[in-house]
């Protein structure tokens, strides 16, 4: 997309990505509710402040407390 100069192509493809992050999310949540260890482990990291990688060390410091 970066390299696209015309704007109504560019325009498309950014789109059609805005639509692939719309099914990845549709995804993701469909197995997070089948999968409820999935949905545990993740609450724990997404959409939270901070470091990202020290999320995940503390929630993988959290399972192994258990």
């Amino acid at each position: 997309m970066s390299l696209e100069a015309a704007a109504p192509p560019k325009a498309i493809m950014a789109n059609a990505q805005l639509e692939e992050f719309k099914h990845f999310g549709m995804d993701l949540e469909f197995l997070l509710r089948r999968k409820q260890q999935w949905r545990a482990e993740l609450k724990r990291i997404l959409f939270t402040e901070g470091d990202i990688v020290e999320a995940g060390e503390e929630a993988e410091h959290e399972v192994d407390l258990q």
